[in-house]
C-alpha cells in the first residue's frame, strides 16, 4: 500500500506515519508539509491511501518562510482538485479542529463530514485527532480496514 500524508504539523504528521507503519503493511509513505505540496503530490503520483488535513498552511515552511496564512478549507479544495481532474483514491480527513472558518464561513466538524460525504465520492471518513487521546488510532483503524475490507475479491 502507498500513502500520502498532507499535514503541515510536523508531530501530528509524524504519529500518523508510525501509527500507520506499525498497524499495516505498506510499501511507501510520503509527507507533503502544505497545501500546495500536498497537491503537486497527488497530481504527479498514484497513492492507495490519502491522509489529509484540512486547515493548513499554503506552502512549506522554512527557515526563511512561514509558509503564507493557514488555509481553512485546504482539505476540501484538495478533494474538488481530485475531482476536478478526475484523479480517484481514497481519502480519510484527519483533523485536531472542531471548527473551520472564520465568522459567515464557519462550520462545525459535523457539518464538513456531511458536506464532504455529498460532494466527494473517495472521501471515506473523518479522524478527529488529539494527541493525548488513543481515539483517534481507533477510528483511523476502522476507515482503513473498511478499505481494505472492501478491496478483497
Amino acid at each position: 500500500m502507498k500513502v500520502l500524508i498532507v499535514e503541515d504539523d510536523d508531530d501530528k504528521a509524524e504519529d500518523v506515519k508510525f501509527f500507520i507503519q506499525s498497524t499495516y503493511l505498506v510499501d511507501q509513505i510520503a509527507i507533503a508539509r502544505s497545501f500546495q505540496s500536498g497537491l503537486s503530490d497527488i497530481m504527479h503520483e498514484t497513492y492507495d491511501l490519502i491522509l489529509l488535513d484540512m486547515t493548513m498552511r499554503n506552502f512549506d515552511r522554512s527557515l526563511e518562510e512561514e509558509g503564507g496564512r493557514p488555509h481553512h478549507f485546504a482539505g476540501r479544495e484538495i478533494l474538488r482538485q481530485m475531482k476536478r481532474e478526475e484523479i480517484h483514491a481514497p481519502v480519510i480527513i484527519v483533523t485536531h479542529f472542531e471548527r473551520f472558518g472564520e465568522e459567515a464561513e464557519e462550520v462545525t466538524l459535523t457539518e464538513l463530514k456531511d458536506d464532504l460525504q455529498k460532494r466527494f465520492p473517495d472521501y471515506l471518513g473523518t479522524v478527529h485527532y488529539r494527541s493525548n487521546v488513543d481515539e483517534w488510532k481507533l477510528r483511523l483503524a476502522e476507515l482503513i480496514d473498511g478499505l481494505i475490507l472492501e478491496r478483497r475479491p
